[in-house]
Order: structure tokens, then C-alpha cells, then sequence
């Protein structure tokens, strides 16, 4: 029995020494992350970095020196002797360059350190020599940095005192955060309780029982992992807290420090801050409204941003208010009145360097869902992105200059990866990202999808087609739509009514292979939006995003592959762990001869149709595309590509008004900059012709095979099989034919 009861106390015993230990080595580790951080901007946490795709240089390619130079300058490469080359070094001698590569790792991208020579030859094409002579195809320069979060140079707080805050907003964060604050010794354990409680009873809607101690010490000391270690630690460092701090200090603490959302690439943290980025106001000017809206924020930055989800927003703040009234902070005349007032958010005006911000800010609303909003934005991420910052700088810089509001957006049309993406002129002024979250009438840039369903369905580029002036009588409404020019051509071929995107025509082909066909054949290259299943669709009257209208071109330039746009190649923690691998993703959906054919009639848009005025401006590149204008010119298009690039451009207003715009003239000019100034010293090549295809001459007023007396002929291709067999029945063949055509032509 002795022997029972002395091992029961040297457990006993141990258990207390353990216990005491703990709160030791709790004591001394506290104290020596507090001495590191208190002079140096107590809170601080590791960046989230965002970095751009990494940059290829291969064998044979065809680019300016002045693009390779700026590149490696962008990154921060040093000139040096040739002698003196080594890993971030280099020498530029025409026309050799001698670059000294850093090296870089990534989930989907890696480079190896080493000396590469580049040599410009006369036709611009490039050579690389590696180490040991070596023909390496293909060399990466290391991604660039386009953006750090929550960093040191990229954080916006401004510290206040605990006499600098309003009582409203002190009692606000206390009622919705941790509401017996002043009860409890930093843990709360009647909280931790009603949290458990609440949570096993209800799935899907869990509550936390931190206090706001708690959550000062889990943002001092501790990662975010959700381990039960630790959270035993942050249990143990707001207990030490509590001992050593005042509530003021901790409050004070909290509110300085606490994360509020994003201004662009840029957090707001603290609610000094946030008062002056939501309200232009000092912390000390902000009424009961606005505190409660601050405070609400707190739960998330991102779903309750009042200049993003003002509806969230406000629901939430007058949550905040009811729960203020209910614990007798502010009185019923009070809480009427906060409960009456607007949002007061005020739009800043401080304008913004950088180019990046629509982007970034697009990478940000598609990882929110999948990471949590701490995590993402304050726990050394590391972001890998497809944006080539070039392309996204240049891209911004001519949608600014634009009269109107515009979007485009830059893809490879091979892999989906998006290059560029811009949203609007200036997104200081709006953060509203019109190329992902505006739905616009595409008008006639939506042809292609008709006119691809019609090769589908047995028309070929020589098929006639009728213009003529009808009325249509669809879903009991009568209409007499109009081509553009309000001239109608009687019959015209497949491939003029597409170049000349002539309206009457192409009702003609939707009547005959039928409305719900082509819903399908734009589905399956990705249009996702809802699309009216009645002739209007022919038109362009479903509405799209020029995201997703531009996307569904790549099938036409890539051989038939459906794409899945994506920003984000990879995303990894502070440990070098991959959290998520974007992987590219394409499916087959058109036959490649379909695929060609449609490219070769929208080549004819550009040389001969709508878009003709390219050739003025100095593009001769090989390229397809289309251009689209609604009604009353409310929206301007131009979707067009190369074998190598996709870009898609939309100009009009946010409020849809009547601006008389047109495609060619108002969205073309904003294409045919970009692709002068981005694809300029490099050479194009001609979009690559399957097996199958096979050139007839042909008549094209009647669509059939020229015989001599037909005076305008022209060389069509027809996929193997569907080329026509009879000849023209207009014209007179043989001597006769010949005869007739000279003297005509007299």
C-alpha cells in the first residue's frame, strides 16, 4: 500500500515539475520573441510573395535584344566583365551575351546555376551555348517577384494609442470577438465550451472559442497549422500574455495589429489604418456605424469589404449594431440611427505604379475559397503564377490610355496560361475586374461559334448563304434584324459572311442547322454562361465574360484542344511544401481540320473583312479573329490570335450606355498595340496545317467548281471529301467561256 501511494506522488510529483517546466521554457521563449519584436514592429509577419512565370529562352528563337535586356534588368542582373561572370552577372557584347544564371526551383518549373552565351545571329534567331559546349534547348530565367503581401514594404499600419481609439469601436470588437475579455486571464474556458458545444450540434456552421489574447499570441509566436500542439501553445503564450499585460496593452495590441483587408497587393492592418483606407477619416473621427462595420470586418477581410460586397457588408455591420444594442454599448435612438446611415466607404485617389493589380488581385479571389484568408495572406506563401509581367505592364498601359472602360486579357492558347490580365483603366478608381466578373453581349464576336457548328454540320467555306431583308417571328416576337451597313447581298459565301460578319447570313445558317446545336458546339469549346436558345443568340445576345469568350477561341488556333484558363501554377508554404499544382488541362472537342478552317476564314476577317484596318497600322503577321459590336455601340470587341498568342479585348461602360462604339474601331487599335509592341523582333510562324485539308478553285457566287468564263475565282479549302464536284452552272466553260470573260472583262 506504502509503495502505491509513493509512486502516486512521484507522479504526482513529476506531473507538477513537467507542468512547471513548461511554463518555463513558455516564459523564456515568450520573452526572447517579445525582445525581437517589440523594437522592430511588434506582430510582423513572413510575406506572401507572388512571382511571375518563368521566362524561356530556347534554340532558335526569334527575339529583340532589347527584350532580353530589359528582362534580365527586371530581375536585377548585374553588368560585368566577361571575365567576371558568375550567377547574377552579365556581359553584353553584340552579339554575344553572357549571362550567369541564378538558378530557381519551383513544383513545375527548375533551372540549374551555370554560364549561358547567347548569340544573335543576322535573321535574329538566337543560338545558346551551355557549360562544356553543351546545346542546351531550353533555359529558364528565375520567375520575377510581382508582389509581397502582408511584407515589410508592402503592409500599411499605422499604430495608434489606446486614447486614439473611440469607446464604439473598442466595445464593438469586444462583443464580437471575445466578449467576456475583461472575465477571464486570456483563456476562456466557459467560451471553449459553447464553441464545442456548438460544433458538434452543427456541420456546417463552426464557431471558435479563441480569445483575443488567444489570437494576439497565435499571430506573435505561432504558425497557423491546426495541430492540438499547437494549440496548447497559444493556450500557454495568452496565458503568459494575460500575466504580463494589461487588458489595454493587449487590446491595444490587437487593434494595431489585426489584419483588414487589401488595398491591391497592399494589407491594411490595424484599425488606424483601415479607418483611413475605408473611410478617409482618422480613427479618431469615425462614428458608431463605422466602428461596427470595422469591427465586423475583423471575421473576414475579403467577404465583407465594403468597396467589394457593399450587401455583405452592410449586413454585417448592422449585425455588429444589433449585437452593440443588445448588450446595452449604444441605446435604441442610437442604433437607429447607425442602422439608417449608408455605407460610408470613400473611393481614395492615391494612384497606383503598379501594373499588376488586377491581376494579383484576380490570383487572390480564385485562392480565397481554397486557403484560408490568415494563411493566405500573412504566412510566407510563396505564389507561382502564370503573368508575364512584360505582357501585363504593356497591357495595362495601353487599356489606360482608353477613353472608355476596357478589359483584355492574354492567354496561350496552347496551355491556357493566362500572360495578361487587365480589368479596368485604373484600379485605384474600381476594383471591379471587368474581364472575369462583367457580363457583356459579345454581338458579333460570338459568329465564330455558328459558323464552326455549321462546318460541323456539312457547310463548307464555299457554301452559299442567304442575306436578305425577314422578319422572324421567335418565341412570339417579331423582329427585322439589319447588317450593320443596312445592305443586303442576296447570297454571299460561307467565308465573306463571316469576314464581313454579315448579320443576315449568319440567321440564315443558324435557322438551318438550328439554335440548340450551336448552344452545344459553344459549350464544348467552354462557354459556360447561360445562352438563350432562340435566333437572337446568333447575334451575340447572351451575355459572356471576356475571360470566357476569349478562352473558347483557343480551340480554333490550337488544333482543337478546349483550354482551362488558369493564373496560378503553384502554391507553397513557408516549409517548401507544396499546398496546390495547377497542372495544364486541354480536351480534344474539334476535329483539327475544323479547327484550321475556322482559323483560315477568320484570317480572311483580318486581310479582307472587318479588321482589315491590322494591315494599316503595320501588322502583316499571320492571325485570325473577329470583331463584335452590340446594339447602339454600348460594346466593343476584338478577339484575335496567332499560333502562339490569344488576346481578347472589350471596350464600353459600366453602365451599358449607347456610346456608338464599334469593334474595329474602338477595340481592333488596342489589339493591334499590344501585339506590335509584344510580339515585336520576334518572327510568327504560319498556323500549322493538318492532314486532310485540299485547295480547290472555285466560283464563289455559286459555290461550285470555276470553270474558265467565271470572272472572279478564287482558291477555297475544303476538308478531304466535302469539295465540290460540279461546276459553276452561272458560267460557260471551254472556248466559249473564254471569250465571254475577255470581252466582259473589255
Amino acid at each position: 500500500m506504502k509503495k502505491i501511494k509513493k509512486k502516486i506522488l512521484i507522479w504526482v510529483l513529476g506531473a507538477i515539475a513537467l507542468l512547471i517546466f513548461g511554463i518555463i521554457a513558455i516564459i523564456i521563449v515568450s520573452e526572447w520573441k517579445l525582445s525581437k519584436l517589440v523594437p522592430g514592429g511588434l506582430g510582423e509577419r513572413f510575406p506572401t510573395k507572388v512571382y511571375s512565370i518563368p521566362f524561356s529562352l530556347s534554340q532558335e528563337m526569334a527575339l529583340s535584344s532589347d527584350e532580353i535586356m530589359e528582362r534580365i534588368k527586371r530581375l536585377n542582373y548585374q553588368p560585368s566583365t566577361i571575365t567576371g561572370i558568375s550567377k547574377g552577372k552579365y556581359h553584353w557584347s553584340p552579339p554575344d551575351l553572357y549571362l550567369g544564371l541564378r538558378g530557381f526551383s519551383s513544383p513545375t518549373h527548375s533551372q540549374e546555376p551555370f554560364i549561358i552565351k547567347m548569340t544573335q545571329k543576322p535573321d535574329g534567331r538566337w543560338s545558346l551555348l551551355g557549360p562544356n559546349d553543351s546545346t542546351p534547348p531550353l533555359v529558364l530565367l528565375e520567375p520575377e517577384l510581382i508582389a509581397e503581401l502582408s511584407g515589410p514594404q508592402k503592409v500599411r499600419r499605422d499604430p495608434a494609442t489606446w486614447e486614439d481609439y473611440p469607446p464604439n469601436l473598442i466595445e464593438a470588437v469586444i462583443v464580437v470577438e471575445d466578449k467576456r475579455f475583461h472575465k477571464h486571464h486570456g483563456i476562456d474556458p466557459r467560451g471553449i465550451m459553447r464553441a464545442a458545444w456548438h460544433n458538434l450540434r452543427h456541420d456546417r456552421s463552426l464557431q471558435g472559442g479563441s480569445t483575443i489574447t488567444q489570437q494576439l499570441a497565435k499571430n506573435f509566436f505561432l504558425s497557423n497549422e491546426r495541430t492540438f500542439r499547437r494549440k496548447f501553445l497559444e493556450l500557454g503564450f495568452a496565458l503568459y500574455l494575460d500575466l504580463r499585460y494589461s487588458k489595454e496593452k493587449i487590446l491595444t495590441l490587437y487593434l494595431n495589429h489585426i489584419y483588414m483587408g487589401q488595398d491591391g497587393v497592399v494589407s491594411i492592418a490595424g484599425m488606424k489604418a483601415a479607418a483611413e483606407y475605408y473611410f478617409g477619416k482618422n480613427i479618431r473621427e469615425i462614428n458608431t456605424a463605422e466602428s461596427a462595420l470595422l469591427a465586423g470586418i475583423i471575421r473576414s477581410p475579403y467577404r465583407y469589404n465594403p468597396f467589394q460586397n457593399p450587401t455583405s457588408a452592410k449586413g454585417r455591420r448592422n449585425t455588429v449594431l444589433k449585437l452593440l444594442l443588445q448588450e446595452n454599448v449604444i441605446s435604441e435612438l442610437e442604433y437607429e440611427r447607425a442602422l439608417a446611415q449608408p455605407l460610408s466607404t470613400i473611393k481614395r485617389t492615391i494612384p497606383s505604379t503598379h501594373m499588376h493589380d488586377y491581376f494579383v488581385a484576380e490570383v487572390l479571389r480564385q485562392l480565397v475559397p481554397r486557403f484560408s484568408e490568415d494563411v493566405l495572406f500573412r504566412y510566407g506563401l510563396r505564389i507561382y503564377t502564370t503573368m508575364d509581367p512584360l505582357f501585363q505592364q504593356l497591357a495595362q498601359r495601353i487599356v489606360k490610355k482608353e477613353k472608355f472602360q476596357s478589359a483584355m486579357v492574354v492567354i496561350e492558347p496552347n496551355t491556357g496560361r493566362i500572360l495578361a490580365l487587365v480589368g479596368g483603366r485604373n484600379y485605384q478608381e474600381s476594383q471591379f475586374n471587368r474581364a472575369t466578373q462583367a457580363s457583356r453581349q459579345p454581338g458579333s464576336t460570338f459568329k465564330p461559334f455558328i459558323y464552326g457548328a455549321g462546318l460541323e454540320h456539312g457547310f463548307t467555306p464555299a457554301s452559299i448563304l442567304m442575306d436578305e431583308p425577314r422578319v422572324y417571328r421567335d418565341r412570339g416576337k417579331i423582329w427585322a434584324p439589319q447588317n450593320f451597313d443596312g445592305i443586303h447581298r442576296g447570297s454571299i459565301s460561307f467565308r465573306d459572311a463571316l469576314a464581313q460578319s454579315i448579320n443576315g447570313a449568319t440567321l440564315d445558317l443558324a435557322q438551318k442547322i438550328g439554335t440548340s446545336t450551336i448552344i452545344r458546339f459553344a459549350r464544348k469549346l467552354g462557354i459556360e454562361s447561360p445562352l438563350e436558345n432562340s435566333l437572337a443568340l446568333a447575334l451575340g445576345t447572351s451575355e459572356v465574360t471576356p475571360l470566357e469568350l476569349t478562352a473558347a477561341y483557343a480551340p480554333f488556333g490550337n488544333g482543337g484542344f478546349r483550354i482551362t484558363p488558369i493564373f496560378v501554377l503553384s502554391v507553397v508554404d513557408a516549409e517548401d511544401i507544396a499546398l496546390e499544382i495547377n497542372n495544364v488541362e486541354r480536351e480534344s472537342v474539334l476535329d483539327p481540320a475544323h479547327a484550321y478552317l475556322m482559323t483560315s476564314l477568320m484570317e480572311t476577317t483580318i486581310t479582307e473583312g472587318t479588321a482589315k484596318n491590322l494591315k494599316k497600322m503595320g501588322w502583316e503577321f499571320p492571325s485570325a479573329g473577329k470583331t463584335g459590336t452590340t446594339n447602339d455601340g454600348k460594346d466593343a470587341w476584338f478577339v484575335g490570335y496567332t499560333p502562339n498568342l490569344l488576346v481578347g479585348v472589350w471596350v464600353g461602360s459600366d453602365e451599358g450606355k449607347a456610346l456608338g462604339l464599334s469593334g474595329s474601331i474602338n477595340a481592333l487599335p488596342l489589339w493591334g498595340e499590344f501585339m506590335l509592341q509584344s510580339q515585336r523582333g520576334r518572327i510568327t510562324h504560319e498556323f500549322k496545317k493538318p492532314l486532310g485539308i485540299i485547295p480547290a478553285r472555285i466560283d464563289p457566287i455559286s459555290g461550285a467548281l470555276a470553270r474558265i468564263g467565271c470572272p472572279d475565282q478564287k482558291n477555297e479549302m475544303f476538308i478531304n471529301g466535302t469539295e465540290p464536284t460540279s461546276y459553276c452552272p452561272l458560267h460557260s466553260g471551254g472556248f466559249t467561256g473564254w471569250l465571254k470573260k475577255i470581252f466582259k472583262n473589255r
